[in-house]
């Protein structure tokens, strides 16, 4: 009797690795966590990246490998984050990580890329490339990698394979689908690797591994994709208009949309999803503002205080100055005075202002030439507050949503699944 089919989901994030092993109906069968050691670093060391994804896969394997059949493997992993190897896939450098700053590449970039382009800054993956390459100008023939690729690498993919989300901010053009000939004057070609889109079967995991997790065949190796889209994918956000707000420490929004925008200023840039594309923007306001002035349990329990009748006074919660989404203004000051005598009232304040910038923010994509929103599912810690939900309804006509699922591990594994289904 043939087992039930399973398909693995890979996150190598932040501080660590998780992997989700889901079924057809998309159940989560097993998951296991293992942290990296060295995750505070912006520069990391690629073998020990490996070596973690391999132990964490290897204990969720073990889980499920009697019960099921493996079909596909897919992994997401932190954007913007770049390593160079030789021509037999050994490490030349560390990973460059995503919050690793190269302001003299970025200045160098600018002189060539277009407004559009997701290569500008001093945090993209072509800012760190290019740092790469000058302190490996002297040794063998070289090949750029983002963090998701050196470990599909590592499990068996050929060398030098990469997705269409996690090379954007490598300067890949999105649009014609390839690297745009700006490039050359920066780089030599050779060291690109190949773009496919994410849900690519790519590979079959080694023979090596597949006999080391005592498995009777060999996995799919399917294209994956960035942490932050898999996510998205986790949620079930997949038709044209899907929304989803991330309330964390920042306020981001993702929508699904049949034609891209680019408001580079804005930090607005689009990834391919499928047939479709995923705009998104993230303001500098958020939950840290929140949590600068109250404890967790203080939002709570002041939350339960709030009259929704009462109109609360109208602010811009900053941090410091400067915003970028929905309006672009370097120098905006925080605006949060006055600050009335009940904190309750504050608290509804702050909750209010940022569901207004949200829906400010949206209306932002939507007249840049975005699809009209239909629902939007909500993810981070914020999601957890009913009476902040109750307050961002009362600033959309359409339904919003407490997302189920919200782990890129998750999203990944439902890539998996989508890869040899297709």
């Amino acid at each position: 009797m043939k087992k039930p089919a399973a398909f693995i989901g890979i996150d190598l994030g932040t501080s660590g690795c998780r992997s989700i092993a889901i079924d057809k109906s998309g159940d989560m069968i097993a998951t296991t966590r293992l942290a990296l050691a060295d995750y505070d670093n912006t520069r990391q060391d690629p073998l020990l990246h490996w070596q973690t994804v391999h132990r964490c896969l290897h204990q969720l394997i073990i889980k499920c490998r009697d019960a099921y059949q493996i079909e596909s493997i897919a992994v997401a992993a932190t954007s913007g984050s770049v390593l160079l190897t030789d021509a037999s896939g050994a490490p030349l450098t560390a990973i460059s990580m995503y919050h690793h700053s190269v302001a003299e590449q970025a200045a160098n970039i600018a002189q060539y890329a277009p407004d559009i382009s997701g290569a500008h800054g001093a945090q993209s993956g072509l800012a760190k490339t290019l740092d790469l390459l000058q302190q490996t100008q002297n040794m063998p023939k070289r090949q750029l990698l983002h963090q998701a690729d050196w470990i599909s690498f590592n499990l068996g993919a050929p060398l030098g394979i990469s997705d269409e989300n996690n090379a954007l901010k490598s300067a890949y053009d999105p649009i014609q689908r390839q690297w745009p000939d700006w490039i050359n004057d920066l780089l030599n070609p050779a060291i690109l690797p190949k773009v496919v889109s994410p849900g690519t079967i790519i590979g079959t995991l080694s023979a090596e591994l597949t006999r080391e997790f005592k498995l009777t065949h060999s996995p799919a190796l399917i294209a994956g994709t960035t942490d932050s889209i898999a996510a998205l994918i986790a949620t079930g956000a997949s038709q044209v208009g899907d929304a989803v707000t991330s309330l964390g420490s920042t306020l981001v929004l993702k929508l699904i949309s049949d034609s891209p925008i680019f408001l580079p200023k804005q930090g607005v840039y689009s990834h391919r999803l499928g047939k479709h594309w995923l705009v998104g923007g993230a303001s500098n306001t958020g939950g840290a503002v929140l949590a600068h002035y109250f404890s967790p349990q203080e939002i709570e329990s002041l939350s339960q205080q709030i009259n929704l009748k009462h109109t609360p006074p109208p602010y811009y919660p900053l941090l410091k100055p400067g915003e970028r989404f929905p309006i672009y203004e370097p120098n905006k000051s925080p605006a949060l005075s006055p600050r009335p005598d009940s904190d309750s009232l504050f608290l509804h304040g702050l909750l209010s202002s940022i569901a207004r910038i949200e829906a400010e923010g949206y209306q932002t994509l939507i007249q840049a030439g975005a699809s009209p929103l239909k629902q939007i599912n909500t993810v981070g810690g914020g999601a957890n507050n009913p009476i902040w939900q109750t307050i961002r309804q009362q600033h959309h006509t359409i339904p919003i949503t407490i997302a189920t699922q919200t782990e890129a591990a998750y999203g990944a594994a439902k890539l998996a699944m989508k890869g040899v289904d297709n």
